[in-house]
């Protein structure tokens, strides 16, 4: 759904006028540790779902790529996109935690469905089932999904976050 959020965003910013060519205006402080978090946690879960590393390994490297990517998050606590996804990291930074490193997933009845390393079928017995991926976003919708609350704080954040850099001249934080 992040993809289906920016593209969403930059259709109503050029309506609104906007212009991606004015994200340069605004100024992201430790920016890189967003990608340094996206990136160990894209390496923990292919790690894991090709060899097969230790759990608690992944665990770690899952939890910390959520902890790096809380620092910039917090230093640019002035963009309200920036607490929207702020929330919406620590909502899944909790089932996940709570849960040997993997996003608890509930799947409808009949739904089938294959998991990496960084999901793991919902059961009773998983903790923090409420913020967990427990939406459906079914049929008509062209891309069925499952989201969780987290999700949902994490996309407006990333809607927000595109409207101002479409919209906005020079700002800092």
């Amino acid at each position: 759904m992040i993809l289906e959020s920016i593209v969403l965003s930059i259709i109503v910013g050029y309506i609104r006028k906007g212009r991606l060519i004015n994200f340069e205006n605004i100024e992201i402080k430790a920016w890189y540790l967003i990608i340094t978090s996206q990136l160990l946690q894209i390496t923990a879960i292919r790690l894991g779902n090709s060899i097969n590393i230790n759990t608690t390994v992944f665990y770690i490297m899952h939890i910390l790529s959520y902890i790096i990517l809380l620092i910039p998050l917090a230093v640019n606590h002035r963009l309200i996109s920036m607490n929207l996804l702020s929330i919406g990291t620590i909502l899944n930074l909790i089932p996940i935690a709570l849960n040997n490193g993997q996003m608890p997933v509930y799947l409808p009845q009949g739904a089938n469905a294959s998991f990496d390393m960084g999901h793991v079928l919902a059961t009773n017995t998983t903790k923090a089932y409420i913020l967990s991926d427990i939406i459906p976003i079914l049929k008509p919708y062209p891309l069925p999904k499952i989201i969780s609350i987290g999700d949902i704080f994490i996309l407006i954040g990333i809607f927000l976050l595109i409207q101002q850099g479409m919209l906005k001249t020079k700002t800092k934080i």
